[in-house]
Order: C-alpha cells, then structure tokens, then sequence
C-alpha cells in the first residue's frame, strides 16, 4: 500500500502520506547522559513511502498485529525548541532543523479490533508501540545559543558524532510520538478498506 498512499488514495479518502508530516514531536528526559526538554515541531518526513515490509505476525483471534519495516532514507524538515544537556554538553536553541536517517528499521507492535462501519467490518488500532534503530543520522540545528555560529558549529558536530547515542536515549520519547502518528495513518487506512477485502477468512 505504501507506493500509492504517498499521493493518497481518494477513492476511500485516505490522505497524502508524502510528505509525512508529524504536528509535534515532544521531548522531556530529566536523566541520564541526555537531559532534554523541547520540542520539534511541524516536522515534514520524506522517504516513508518506500517502505518494505519485512514481516508481518497478524492473529487475528487475539487482536495481535505486529509489522517489521525497512526504509532506507528518512530526510525531514522542521522547527525545533530546545534546551537541556547532551553528554555534558548544554543544548539552547530554537529555528529550523534538518535530519537526514539512512537504513531505518522500524517494528511496529499493534493491538487490534474489528468493529463494524457502515454494516461492514473494519479493523481498528487501538494501542500501538514502535521501536526503531538506524544506521546512520545525520543532523543540523540552526540558530544555537542565539545564533553563536561558533558554539552552534561545534555543538553541530558533536552532535553528529554521536548521534545514535543521542537518539538512543531519546528513543521512548521519539517513539511514543511515532506511535501516536502511524495509528492515526493505519486507522485512516485500514478504517476505510472492509476485512473482507483483504483478510482471508475459512468458510463455515
């Protein structure tokens, strides 16, 4: 499905999916290596829609779903509002940044029901989990510690130097925010596309 939600399909009024844009990405972590509270917000992805689905565990008689996805290159936009401490390093900064994430696995843990729309059964998420890792991750946050080009360049590149541990330190918080747009995407998606289109079911 992934290639033609990109441009949306509004035939069932499932909307554009490429871009992927996220309303808010919160951030709040008061421990650790990484202390941080901001953030990103109106963040547009590119390169969702190339997604391949490396498996798929679906049991239907317990509401179980679970999805592992590969995406190659994730480049996003956005505004950031930050403030805190990475690895020891004070982070302030508020203006645009730009993210480029290479070799994305993603696994999607979902529980599921079928609810009847319009006399015809659909499915439903109602809770989603997502864990994530990357190979690489590239990053740049403009206007650091009020626009001090030196300060923000060095922060810049110790922040691309290190930047898996960051976002592994993030990754719940990152995670949760994912979590609460994909729902919003399958129930788009799958809401308006009846079970009986795409589920096999054993005739009595």
């Amino acid at each position: 499905m992934f290639p033609y939600m990109a441009k949306g399909i509004p035939e069932v009024a499932i909307p554009r999916f490429e871009p992927l844009l996220i309303e808010k990405i919160g951030i709040t972590k008061g421990h650790g290596a990484v202390t941080l509270a901001g953030t990103f917000h109106n963040l547009y992805a590119h390169g969702p829609s190339n997604t391949t689905a490396e498996y798929t565990r679906f049991d239907i008689d317990s509401g179980r779903f679970d999805i592992g996805l590969s995406i190659p290159t994730i480049r996003t936009e956005s505004q950031y509002d930050l403030k805190g401490n990475i690895l020891l390093l004070p982070l302030v900064g508020k203006g645009d940044a730009k993210l480029v994430l290479r070799n994305v696995s993603t696994e999607v843990f979902m529980k599921v029901s079928f609810p009847e729309v319009q006399g015809e059964e659909v499915m439903h998420v109602d809770h989603m989990k997502v864990d994530f890792r990357m190979a690489s991750c590239r990053v740049h946050l403009d206007n650091l510690f009020n626009g001090n080009k030196v300060l923000g360049h060095t922060l810049n590149t110790f922040l691309n130097k290190n930047a898996l541990e960051v976002v592994d330190e993030l990754k719940e918080n990152i995670g949760e925010s994912l979590a609460a747009v994909f729902k919003k995407v399958m129930n788009d998606a799958f809401g308006r596309v009846p079970t009986k289109f795409w589920i096999p079911r054993e005739a009595n």
